[in-house]
């Protein structure tokens, strides 16, 4: 077993798990080889892939220790990498939201006109109230509409 390369050791603790019958994680990355030009998978230069084999080695050697040797402290350490993982989930969603915040809004604007301009074309009346309202929202995010 090779702590020092991601990848073998992820594999080999995947192999020990799988031997055993004890469950596991297998983490599968999808089209990053049209990222990546390499052919080589044995020099790690995505993060992407250093990460999730990272991760799915944690997960499966805290696993290995509870059954294994019933390690509670690995079963307080996979509770601790899950508040972590939801909280850089939380800050993760905040900032996209933050950085983000015109391109919903721009987003809401198109379907709201689209709805509109289907409804105008099928001549069914918008309430007043509707379109003040959709003006109103239009105006306090400083968008011309």
């Amino acid at each position: 077993m090779n702590k020092y390369n991601p990848e073998e050791f992820a594999n080999d603790i995947k192999n020990i798990m799988k031997e055993y019958g004890l469950p596991y994680i297998d983490i599968k990355i999808y089209n990053e080889s049209a990222n990546d030009n390499s052919k080589d998978s044995s020099k790690l230069k995505s993060p992407l892939k250093n990460v999730s084999l990272k991760i799915e080695a944690l997960v499966n050697a805290l696993l290995g220790d509870m059954m294994f040797a019933g390690m509670e402290e690995a079963g307080f350490l996979i509770n601790q990498l899950e508040n972590q993982i939801g909280d850089l989930l939380t800050l993760s969603a905040y900032l996209r939201l933050k950085h983000d915040k015109n391109k919903i809004t721009n987003v809401i604007k198109d379907k709201i006109e689209n709805v509109m301009k289907q409804r105008k074309a099928e001549s069914i009346p918008i309430p007043k109230a509707f379109s003040e309202a959709l003006k109103e929202i239009l105006k306090d995010d400083n968008i011309d509409g």
